[in-house]
């Protein structure tokens, strides 16, 4: 009875499993589904379409091309287009404190603008100062601009320079905008390396353009001091630096455009520059120090217990408090290594005296006298997030670096706070990454907390980026940063990215020049080069920081130095279901490789890198013409196939190749199957191993019971 009722068992299994296996059958792959790695594909795919997973389609009858988006924008649906023409006559009732377009008095398209007039709009701008403004195209030859200040006229006038450079405009048209946040605000390291006078300025017309109004110049470091001291002459670098004239030129150039800018001297450690010509201030007895030439953070710090150091620093801020008329005043604070407090025996009976019982209250000591300071000069104290734990007065600002949690933080503790984590453009993410980031605390704050809540700061540090990667490492992605503190809300991605190539193509590299001429300098074939150059990507920060031994004196004319920080042609690429304009891109690729002119061991790699690419991308596009439908395919041919395309993309150290993106979307059309000849091999055989363990007493009693045991003791300990 008992061997029947086995065998009735047995069968049963085996039924249920072959009912398993038709159930299966669709995703079970055979060998047709193993596409081989030696397929040759060269003849133009049948298909004409790639039936990908729908993408957001942003066109509309009034597409509006601006950044930042506005905060409400009325049209008919009925309206007529016009072009704005780029000459225009412009009727003003008072003079204009600031650059205005130029009006031409025969223009047949007039703007006029109209505010309140104040005499005091001469000054410098404040933080919170109304920049609301009103925009109306009432007809093809008329527009009305109106605002409360002249900063929302400026504001305006921007939102109307981006309008022009548009194919068609409806009317009429009405613009209602205001900002999100007071401060939108741009960190731009000068100290690592010098960024002169006429780089900044560019950069203060594209933050006009896309109404950022906080300009943060990072002036010292442990590799230089930039900025000229009268009284302390031994203080900033002999070579490099601005005077004050230049300074005070470049406060009134920003100013004009209603952008303020907010020193940083960083105390009381990144010191060591200070160092050089005033030894006196330092925790040590060392009476030379030179400017470090790498990167990190340093042990020199600042004896914040000596009396004198205060009065040195007092007698700096008089001076720097004249040249900046901003009522913010950044000390960085950050960083602070306790090495040489630690092995002071002067600092440490300082602790013990004064009862502070850690580093980190010392640096609270040193910050809080600051701060006093400063308020006597009217200032208002800035700094990292590190010196939130100091316990001075809640006016001061908070900048948040590490992470969110520092900036929730510092508004719960009653201080005032800006975010840069998320907003760091030498780490070299993609626009969306930035774009992404969420600034939304409702759920968080009350409304008073709300209003601690200032806004943020894109920050451009520049250990790897010189005078001439600022431009390129810095636009268009500060763009997006830019909406995301003016806005109210954000826009989808795919949207965002075309508004944002747009705002590149117009206003920030119109024609691409320095670029093609930086790529000329590495060979002979630009056009081949530049093909190769549009699918790369620097690695930011962290894909340098071990790579090579840098230092602040090491040229930075490399091929990763011209990269774009995101690729424009890639994204477009993963747009395209056009089969025919994929093949003929891979086939461009292919061939591009053999019209590369360079010496450059890294650029030779890359084209290489890119050939193996295209002979990929020829093959998926080979299988996608056998059907429409997805594809299914071998699992182990599948992630074999993911696992060359994550080699290629970051097989040359520093730069990411971003092409391997496109073949990755389109890897994604194919489904990889969920069972293989192994996986239903193993199906078939099991029931054949429980017959014969039914039928064989030795097998029964020898292996499968002690097996089983096994498993469950595993199982028991797990």
């Amino acid at each position: 009875m008992l061997k029947a009722v086995s065998i009735v068992t047995c069968l049963a299994i085996i039924s249920i499993y072959f009912l398993l296996i038709n159930i299966i059958y669709p995703y079970v792959c055979w060998s047709k589904h193993r596409p081989s790695d030696d397929d040759s594909y060269i003849s133009p795919p049948t298909a004409t379409l790639i039936n990908k997973r729908l993408t957001r389609v942003c066109s509309n009858r009034y597409r509006f091309n601006l950044m930042p988006m506005p905060s409400k924008i009325i049209s008919s649906n009925r309206a007529t287009t016009i072009r704005i023409p780029s000459m225009i006559r412009i009727e003003i009732k008072h003079s204009l404190p600031f650059p205005i377009p130029k009006s031409f008095n025969n223009a047949s398209f007039i703007l006029s603008i109209e505010y309140e007039y104040d005499m005091n709009n001469n000054s410098y701008p404040t933080l919170g100062i109304d920049e609301s403004y009103q925009l109306n195209i009432t007809s093809n030859n008329r527009a009305f601009l109106c605002a409360k200040t002249y900063v929302g006229i400026l504001r305006g006038l921007s939102t109307f320079e981006q309008l022009q450079s548009h194919e068609k405009v409806p009317i009429p048209l009405a613009i209602f905008d205001k900002p999100r946040f007071i401060w939108r605000g741009l960190m731009l390291d000068v100290a690592r390396h010098f960024i002169p006078i006429s780089i900044i300025q560019k950069t203060i017309n594209f933050m006009h353009l896309v109404k950022m109004n906080v300009l943060h110049l990072h002036l010292s470091d442990d590799q230089g001091f930039r900025l000229e001291s009268k009284r302390f002459p031994r203080l900033h670098d002999s070579h490099e630096f601005y005077s004050q004239s230049d300074m005070q030129n470049l406060i009134e150039y920003a100013r004009q455009r209603a952008i303020r800018i907010v020193p940083e001297f960083d105390m009381p450690a990144h010191t060591s520059a200070w160092f050089i010509g005033y030894p006196h201030l330092a925790s040590t007895q060392k009476s030379s120090y030179h400017l470090e030439t790498t990167w990190g953070v340093k042990n020199a710090t600042m004896d914040v217990t000596r009396p004198s150091t205060y009065d040195f620093l007092d007698k700096f801020f008089s001076e720097m408090t004249q040249l900046f008329p901003d009522p913010y005043f950044h000390i960085g604070g950050d960083e602070c290594e306790p090495y040489e407090w630690m092995e002071s025996e002067q600092i440490q009976k300082f602790l013990k005296q004064k009862r502070l019982y850690s580093h980190q209250d010392l640096q609270a000591y040193f910050n809080r006298r600051i701060e006093k300071i400063l308020k006597k000069y009217n200032r208002t104290m800035m700094g990292w997030d590190e010196i939130s734990a100091s316990n001075f007065s809640k006016e001061s600002i908070i900048q948040s670096w590490r992470n969110k949690n520092s900036l929730f933080d510092a508004i719960y503790q009653g201080y005032h706070g800006i975010l840069s984590h998320g907003f760091y453009l030498d780490h070299m993410a993609s626009a969306e990454y930035h774009y992404s980031n969420d600034l939304t605390t409702d759920n968080l704050f009350d409304t008073i907390k709300q209003k601690r809540f200032l806004g943020g700061e894109a920050c451009l540090w520049t250990e790897y980026i010189d005078a001439n990667m600022v431009h390129s490492r810095a636009w268009p992605r500060t763009a997006a940063i830019a909406e995301r503190l003016w806005s109210t809300s954000s826009d989808e991605i795919e949207c965002m990215y075309d508004r944002l190539a747009f705002m590149d193509k117009t206003f920030f590299r119109p024609n691409d020049e320095k670029y093609i001429r930086d790529l000329s300098r590495l060979t002979s074939n630009v056009n081949a080069l530049k093909l190769l150059a549009d699918l790369c990507e620097p690695l930011g920060l962290q894909g340098r920081d071990h790579t090579r031994n840098y230092t602040s004196r090491t040229p930075l004319n490399r091929f990763v130095d011209i990269l774009k920080p995101e690729s424009e042609q890639a994204r477009q690429l993963i747009k395209t279901r056009n089969v025919s304009q994929l093949y003929s891109t891979f086939v461009s690729w292919k061939m591009n490789h053999l019209h590369i002119r360079c010496n450059d061991s890294d650029v030779l790699q890359l084209s290489e890198n890119l050939a193996r690419l295209s002979e990929i991308g020829l093959r998926l596009l080979k299988l996608l013409s056998l059907n429409e439908q997805r594809q299914i395919v071998s699992s182990r041919w599948y992630y074999y196939q993911v696992y060359i395309l994550n080699t290629l993309e970051y097989q040359v150290p520093e730069i990411r190749l971003a092409g391997v993106r496109v073949l990755r979307d389109l890897l994604e059309q194919f489904d990889p199957c969920s069972f293989d000849l192994v996986n239903l091999s193993l199906i078939v055989c099991f029931p054949i191993i429980v017959i014969l363990a039914q039928r064989v007493g030795f097998i029964r009693r020898h292996i499968l019971l002690p097996s089983l045991n096994f498993f469950y003791y595993c199982c028991g300990r797990c």
